[in-house]
């Protein structure tokens, strides 16, 4: 495992925070800096801090800063991964706030801010899409997938759809995750 300086560290997630929208387009757009383009985590590194990171209550993203921050330089890694992710958005709130507040009865603010809302749908849709590529490696993961965002469209319980893909991952893609011989083309 390489070791990296912690000014690398800030400034690798500072740009990262001021560069891309939090939640799903985020974990996209950290999956293509840290394992595609600086080799930072290998895929499987990835997916595994992406699954404890979703598995935990709180801000993915940031979670997932603190995850590969700890993973190169341990506690002060996770803190200066963390802190220097969030420091853009949080400038720019404190901004949003500001100017709001100033101008916030203004029409062409006020349309301003609700055309902001159509951009967050698609970034969102962008990096669903993006990520799904990576992640669903079959038919079998795909209905997973589906399954379990159906039942999340229906408002079934989050806990209630985890412990259910789990269930159908297990008879689905067996023991080890990975799909059976038959659809490996295997004996």
């Amino acid at each position: 495992m390489r070791h990296i300086m912690l000014a690398t560290l800030f400034t690798g997630f500072l740009r990262l925070g001021a560069t891309a929208y939090g939640g799903p387009a985020m974990m996209a757009h950290l999956r293509q800096d840290f394992v595609g383009k600086r080799r930072w985590l290998s895929e499987e590194e990835f997916k595994e801090g992406m699954a404890l990171c979703h598995m935990i209550p709180g801000a993915t993203m940031v979670q997932m800063a603190a995850y590969v921050g700890y993973r190169f330089r341990g506690l002060p890694g996770a803190l200066v991964a963390a802190v220097a992710f969030i420091l853009p958005a949080f400038l720019l709130m404190i901004g949003l706030s500001a100017a709001y507040f100033r101008w916030g009865d203004l029409p062409a603010v006020r349309a301003l801010f609700s055309g902001l809302g159509a951009i967050v749908v698609a970034i969102i849709l962008n990096a669903c899409v993006s990520l799904a590529g990576t992640i669903l490696s079959g038919w079998r993961a795909a209905v997973l997938a589906a399954l379990a965002f159906g039942a999340l469209a229906l408002r079934v319980h989050v806990v209630l759809v985890v412990v259910g893909a789990a269930v159908v991952a297990q008879a689905l893609l067996g023991s080890n995750g990975q799909p059976g011989p038959a659809e490996k083309g295997g004996p």
